[in-house]
C-alpha cells in the first residue's frame, strides 16, 4: 500500500517517487552485537506526509511471512520497537541467504489513527539493508491523497459475512470519491490461492489526478500489458480522471488478492470535470479503466463503462475480480515512436532549452528540458480502445522553446500509427535568435602570470525577480580569454554577472552589452587563480 502512496505523489504526480534526494540514513552507522553483525536490516520510519512532524511512539510491530521465524532484533530476541523512528532487526545467527535463497518476510506496523502498513522485505545478501517506511496518518494524508480505513470479517473459510462498502472522503477542493463494494458470501483468496479468514483491515487510498502527470505510463522493463482475460496486447495509456487504490488484509497479514465473483468499483466525480482533451464529460460518455498490479508488475485493460448522472455527480462504475490500483479515464493506444535529433546550435552553447509534443486534441505527450545535441525519444499514443477502432494516424506539434519562453522551433506532422515499432525522426534545428549575445571576459592577474582555473560557469540577473540564471560555460581560449555566446541577453543593457572561478561565485555588476552584442569586460582576480 505505501508502494501506491509513493508513487501517486510523485509518480502518478510523475511514475516515478522517493521523498528526498539524499538517502535519510545515508551516511549513518550503527554498531551491533557480534552475534548479528553482518546481518543487519535498518529500518526508518517517517511520515507520508511531511507535514506533521515526527512518526508516533505508540507504533506496534509485528513480523510476518514465510520466513518470519529467521528474523529478530538486534539483540538475538523478538522485540520489535522503534525508539525515535529507527528499529534494528537482523537476520537469526547461523540463517543462509543467497540471491538463490532469499529471506523473505514482512513488516506489519500498527498505530491508533494511522494506516496498517504491510511492508514486504526480500534479503539476499548479508550485507546491511535499510529500508524506510512511510506511515499515513488518515486523518492528514499527503496532499492531493484521501485515505479511509474499516474493519470487517470473513468466516474461517475466508468467505465475507456480509457486505462491504467503503467510501473514501472526497479530495481537497473537488467531490471526487471512490467506493469499493464486495457483495456478502464472497470467497476472497491471497495471491497463492488461500482464503483469507478472520478479521480483516479494509483500506481504500484515492489520489487527485491533478496531482500526477499528463499520462500515466507505468511501462518499465519486465512488465506484463494484458487485457481483462490476460492476452498480451500492445502497450497503452492511461490520462486518469479518477484512480484508486484498494488494498485488504487479515491478522496474519494475508492480503487478499482474488474474489470468487465480482466486486464493484465506483468513481464519484462532479459535473464539469474534464477529460485529458480539456471537454466537459457528460452522461453517456464511455471511458477506459485499466488496473496495476505492484507485485506482478502488470498493467490491465479491463475494459470500458458508460457514466451516468446522479444528481450533480457524474458515476463510473466498473467490476473486478481482484484488488490492486484502479484508474478511470481516457486510453491512449500506442501509435509509433518519435526521435526528436536536437542540433547543435553554436549560438545556444551551454543553454538549457525545453521541449513539448502535443497531439491536435492538445494532450501532451511530452514535456522535457534538456540541452543541445540530445536525442529526445518520445512515445506516441492515440484516443482509442483497445481492439476497437483505433485512429490510424496522430497530427502532433513539436515546440521548442529557450528558457524565457521564446519559440526556437515549432512543427506540426502527422505520424502513421500503422505500425508501433515504426520511428519518425524528426531535426530540431533552432532559430536564429535576434538578441544573440557574445560575451568575452580577459581576467587580468596583477602578478603577471595567467589565469589557471578553464572553462568558467557564468550567470546573470536577468531582471525578472527569479535571482541569477545560468548562461552557460564560458569557454576558455588559447589566449587566456572566457568566451561564450547566449540568447538570454539584450543589447543595450547593463547586467549583474557572477562568474564561478575555482569553486568561488566573482561578482562584476554593471556590465554593458554594447548595440553590437557584444560584451567586453576586464578584471583582476585574486593570486591563487594565477600561476
Amino acid at each position: 500500500m505505501k508502494k501506491y502512496i509513493n508513487y501517486a505523489i510523485l509518480i502518478f504526480a510523475a511514475i516515478t517517487i522517493s521523498y528526498s534526494c539524499t538517502p535519510p540514513l545515508e551516511g549513518v552507522q550503527f554498531k551491533f552485537p557480534d552475534a548479528v553483525t553482518g546481518s543487519s536490516i535498518i529500518v526508518q520510519y517517517s511520515q507520508a506526509n511531511n507535514n506533521i512532524g515526527e512518526v508516533p511512539n505508540t507504533m506496534s510491530v509485528r513480523i510476518g511471512g514465510k520466513d518470519s521465524s529467521k528474523v529478530v532484533d538486534s539483540f538475538n530476541k523478538k522485540v520489535y520497537k522503534p525508539k525515535n523512528g529507527i528499529m534494528i532487526l537482523a537476520l537469526k545467527p547461523g540463517t543462509v541467504v543467497s540471491p538463490s535463497a532469499p529471506i523473505k518476510f514482512s513488516i506489519i506496523t500498527e498505530s491508533e489513527g494511522y494506516l496498517k502498513e504491510i511492508t514486504p522485505v526480500e534479503i539476499t545478501s548479508n550485507d546491511e539493508q535499510k529500508i524506510v517506511i512511510k506511515v499515513t496518518k488518515i486523518a492528514t494524508p499527503p496532499a492531493g491523497i484521501t485515505v479511509i480505513q474499516k474493519a470487517e470479517d470473513a468466516d474461517n473459510t475466508g468467505k465475507t459475512t456480509k457486505v462491504i462498502q467503503i467510501t473514501t472522503p472526497a479530495l481537497a477542493g473537488s467531490s471526487h470519491t471512490a467506493t469499493l463494494s464486495i457483495n456478502g458470501g464472497i470467497t476472497i483468496k491471497d495471491a497463492a490461492g488461500i482464503p483469507v479468514a478472520g478479521k480483516l483491515n479494509v483500506v481504500l487510498i484515492q489520489v487527485d489526478p491533478k496531482k500526477s502527470s499528463v499520462i500515466v505510463n507505468k511501462q518499465q522493463a519486465g512488465m506484463k500489458v494484458v487485457d481483462k482475460n490476460d492476452n498480451v496486447i500492445p502497450n497503452f495509456s492511461i490520462n486518469p480522471i479518477s484512480a484508486v487504490s484498494a488494498e485488504i488484509s487479515n491478522e496474519s497479514s494475508q492480503k487478499v488478492k482474488t474474489f470468487s465473483a465480482p466486486i464493484e468499483i465506483k468513481f464519484q466525480f462532479g459535473v464539469g470535470t474534464k477529460n485529458s482533451a480539456g471537454q466537459d464529460i457528460k452522461e453517456g460518455d464511455v471511458l477506459s479503466f485499466a488496473s496495476y498490479d505492484e507485485d506482478t508488475k502488470t498493467l490491465k485493460y479491463e475494459g470500458t463503462s458508460t457514466v451516468k448522472r446522479n444528481g450533480n455527480l457524474l458515476e463510473f462504475v466498473a467490476s473486478v475480480n481482484h484488488l490492486t490500483e484502479f484508474y478511470c479515464g481516457d486510453l491512449l493506444s500506442e501509435c509509433s515512436s518519435l526521435k526528436l535529433n536536437v542540433l547543435n546550435d553554436p549560438l545556444y552553447v551551454g543553454e538549457t532549452i525545453h521541449t513539448t509534443v502535443v497531439d491536435n486534441s492538445g494532450r501532451v505527450l511530452f514535456n522535457e528540458s534538456h540541452g543541445l545535441g540530445t536525442t529526445l525519444n518520445c512515445k506516441l499514443f492515440v484516443q482509442g480502445q483497445i481492439g476497437g477502432n483505433t485512429p490510424t494516424s496522430s497530427d502532433i506539434t513539436v515546440t521548442t522553446k529557450s528558457i524565457t519562453g521564446k519559440t526556437l522551433f515549432t512543427k506540426t506532422l502527422n505520424v502513421s500509427c500503422a505500425n508501433v515499432n515504426a520511428v519518425t525522426n524528426v531535426d530540431v534545428a533552432l532559430v536564429s535568435p535576434i538578441n544573440y549575445v557574445k560575451i568575452t571576459i580577459t581576467p587580468k592577474c596583477d602578478n603577471g602570470f595567467a589565469f589557471k582555473i578553464g572553462d568558467v560557469q557564468a550567470a546573470a540577473d536577468l531582471k525578472d525577480g527569479k535571482g541569477y540564471t545560468s548562461i552557460g560555460v564560458l569557454k576558455s581560449t588559447a589566449d587566456n580569454k572566457l568566451v561564450a555566446q547566449t540568447t538570454l541577453l539584450n543589447r543595450g543593457e547593463k547586467y549583474n554577472f557572477m562568474f564561478n572561478l575555482g569553486g568561488i561565485w566573482y561578482y562584476q555588476n554593471d556590465l554593458w552589452i554594447d548595440n553590437t552584442a557584444t560584451l567586453n569586460s576586464t578584471f583582476s582576480l585574486p593570486s591563487f587563480l594565477c600561476k
